[in-house]
């Protein structure tokens, strides 16, 4: 699992937040565009939590080189942005669903578990159609 995201708190606490809920897993961070990518090359994980707002790229491009390099990988965009304008150009982007970043502790955990396969994927609320 990879967190892109460039703000440290919110990533230390994403960060955070996941090792409660899956112990086991390996967690990967990039705070950057050029990061991200470097890691997605050399790692390929199953699922990539993506900020819009990076300092390098916009997160929803940088969803859509990730899904051209990775296409099984599940990239849910976490972002503070509100509106359809922004779902429908995740969507068109490959994402697999959007979470916004005042729902983390209720929607993210069902969305990465849809994305993993272990919900049926129209039990998650905010899983992009």
């Amino acid at each position: 699992m990879l967190i892109v995201e460039d703000q440290d708190y919110m990533r230390q606490m994403l960060r955070e937040f996941l090792q409660g809920a899956f112990p086991g897993k390996n967690i990967l961070e990039a705070c950057d565009g050029h990061s991200a990518l470097a890691l997605c090359s050399e790692r390929r994980p199953r699922v990539v939590l993506m900020d819009i707002g990076l300092t390098d790229v916009n997160g929803i491009d940088l969803t859509e080189k990730i899904k051209a390099m990775l296409p099984d990988t599940a990239v849910i965009i976490v972002s503070s942005h509100t509106g359809s304008a922004y779902t429908e150009r995740a969507r068109a982007a490959g994402a697999f669903a959007y979470v916004n970043k005042d729902a983390v502790h209720a929607e993210l955990l069902p969305a990465i578990n849809a994305a993993l396969g272990r919900t049926p994927p129209g039990n998650n609320p905010r899983q992009i159609q």
